[in-house]
Order: C-alpha cells, then structure tokens, then sequence
C-alpha cells in the first residue's frame, strides 16, 4: 500500500522496503517519510534500507513528507510519466499549484528542468521564431496548436486539437495545403 499510514512500525516498513523488487519513486518516498517521521536520521534510514547515497534519502524525504496524499497518488499511478526530479522541483511551490502541474505532466511531457524553472520562479524562454510558426500555422488552420521545442536536442512536439473524425480529415486536407505554402 502506497499511504504512510499503512505501517505500524519501522520494522514493518523496512521490511515492505526490502522485501519489495519494484517499489515505485513514490513508495519509497512513503516509507523514507514515515521513517523520518518516526525520528530516524537520514544515516539510519540509509542504512536501515540499504541506500548508498545521502541525496536518494534527501530527496525521497523531502518529497515524502512535502506531496499531499493526492499527489503522492498521482506519482505512484505514474511512474513512467512523473519522475523524482519532476516532484523534487515541486515541492519548493505552494500546494495549491502542484497537483494542476503533475497533471499538465500527465498530458504532456514537460522536462525536469522546466519544473525547476517554474519553483524557481523563472518563466520559460520561447524562441520567437516556435511563437512565429504557432501563430502563422495556427491562422492558417484555423486553430490553435502548441509546439514545444527542447533548444538543446532540437527536437519537439507539435499539438494540434481536433473535434471529431471529420474535424480530423478538414485538419488533415488543411495540412497538406499548408504543407506547400509554408515560408520559413
């Protein structure tokens, strides 16, 4: 079971952490927290469940003890979408925007460091040239659509939204038209 509350001892939850092969982020982040709050120190807990390095424990506390159970949820649902980096980040926010982000990440993949830049409080640079080509591609589709482009791989994502199959084939007819008018 993923809730803190599930264990009645440290014992118990050293035993679920060992005896487990595939615990998720978030379950560890549960028993780490349930450990922490049962005033073991960061080397205890280490030692207790055989983690090599300071900054898993750090971190699996920090996130254990600052996600409320509808987050921690969410994460544990999701581990292949949000990872430790992703909630790490958030929880320098206040709560009442972290579970809307780790659901915007449920949507769409958003990296790791884009959710540092947001608890950073830093807004993400667009390139003008993506805002360009969403605007101009956008109006001549008559909808809008989202790209987001990583500067460092060069690769991206394009979003366009649709209504319906025959909103689908108008948006694909329209495509190909826009394919062979685009000036860039």
């Amino acid at each position: 079971m993923l809730l803190q509350t599930s264990f009645q001892t440290t014992k118990a939850a050293t035993d679920f952490f060992i005896s487990q092969t595939n615990l998720t982020s978030a379950q560890q982040a549960c028993v780490v927290a349930f450990l922490n709050q049962r005033g073991m120190t960061n080397r205890d807990i280490r030692s207790a469940l055989c983690i090599d390095k300071v900054y898993t424990v750090t971190h699996l506390k920090r996130t254990g003890t600052a996600l409320s159970l509808i987050e921690l949820e969410l994460w544990h649902q999701n581990p292949d979408r949000i990872s430790l980096g992703h909630v790490r980040a958030i929880t320098k926010l206040p709560m009442e925007q972290r579970e809307s982000l780790l659901r915007k990440l449920l949507v769409r993949k958003i990296p790791v460091s884009h959710f540092e830049a947001i608890a950073k409080g830093k807004h993400i640079e667009t390139d003008a040239d993506i805002k360009r080509f969403e605007r101009v591609i956008g109006d001549m589709l008559s909808r809008e659509i989202e790209v987001q482009y990583n500067q460092k791989t060069g690769s991206g994502c394009l979003s366009l939204s649709f209504t319906g199959l025959d909103d689908l084939e108008q948006m694909t007819a329209a495509l190909r038209q826009v394919q062979s008018s685009i000036d860039f």
